[in-house]
This record gives structure tokens, C-alpha cells and sequence, in this order.
């Protein structure tokens, strides 16, 4: 079975087709994350792991490419130095602003948090497509949730 095309729809009925592929049955533990059902997992505290999505399967996703953002430092630049990744579609690093999102592995299953990554810095370098300044500016930016939400970017310093 599938979500239907028309009519009302159902957060709980959505995430029993996501477990079983059966809309509206089966035994399902809430709470339900639209975004764990979309990303796959229970990164976002749903009482269920959901499967991965088909990536084989047009149009389910669009992309689920990455580029890396290397030698990114949170915590006001003091952290060790980390790769993060973003969605391949947003192109080159010097690309990423606010509402983009970052993760901590190349699939994008599991962001990056504010917690690890608010008050970031990552050092520029000239005709490095991993970085988002030239050399001599640091980029300054903020996660600003659990999910990688570029929520504020203070530009190359």
C-alpha cells in the first residue's frame, strides 16, 4: 500500500506505511519524527527507527550527496578540528549560509548540534572548494539546534 493522493492524512498512518508498508496498521511507538521517518533512524527521539529511505527511487529523496566542510573548530574555535558535510546540491562550501543544514557523516543521517558546533570557526584557504573563506579570513558561524541548522552566519572575519 502507499499514502494516498487525496483525502486526510495521518502522522501515525504515514510513519505505519514508513515501518511496514502498510498505511494504517501496525503497532507503532511513539513519539513519531516526520523528519526521522524522511531521514531514516531516531536521531530526533522517535520511538521507532525508521528504515532509510530508497535512494534508488526518483523523486525519494532529491539528493542525498555530500560535500565536506573540512577543519571546522566549535566552541569559539577551541574545539579539535572536524570534517562536516552538507547536501552536494548547495555546491561550494563558499555557498553555505543560514537555514543550511550540516552533518557529522557523508550519508546526512546524523547532524551536526549546537551543542558540539555553536560559536564555529573554520580557517579560510585559497582554492580549497572545503572552505567557505580565502585564506587569511575565518568563518564564523552558528548551529543553532539538533538537527544542523545554520541558524547564524557571521560571515568571513
Amino acid at each position: 500500500m502507499a499514502v494516498p493522493s487525496s483525502g486526510q492524512l495521518s502522522q501515525l498512518a504515514m510513519a505505519q506505511e514508513a515501518l511496514y508498508g502498510t498505511y494504517g496498521s501496525g503497532s507503532v511507538t511513539g513519539p513519531i519524527s516526520l523528519y526521522d521517518m524522511v531521514n531514516g533512524g531516531n536521531t530526533n527521539g522517535s520511538g521507532n527507527s525508521y528504515p532509510t529511505i530508497n535512494t534508488a527511487c526518483t523523486p525519494n529523496p532529491a539528493n542525498r550527496n555530500s560535500n565536506q566542510l573540512t577543519n571546522v573548530r566549535g566552541g569559539m574555535g577551541t574545539g579539535t578540528p572536524t570534517t562536516l558535510y552538507y547536501n552536494s546540491n548547495i555546491g561550494a562550501a563558499s555557498n553555505l549560509g543560514v537555514g543550511d543544514y550540516l552533518y557529522t557523516d557523508s550519508n546526512l543521517t546524523t547532524p551536526a548540534t549546537s551543542a558540539d558546533f555553536y560559536a564555529s570557526e573554520q580557517p579560510g584557504e585559497t582554492g580549497n572548494t572545503t572552505r567557505h573563506c580565502n585564506t587569511g579570513d575565518d568563518w564564523l558561524f552558528d548551529v543553532t539546534n539538533n538537527q544542523g541548522l545554520i541558524g547564524n552566519d557571521y560571515g568571513c572575519n
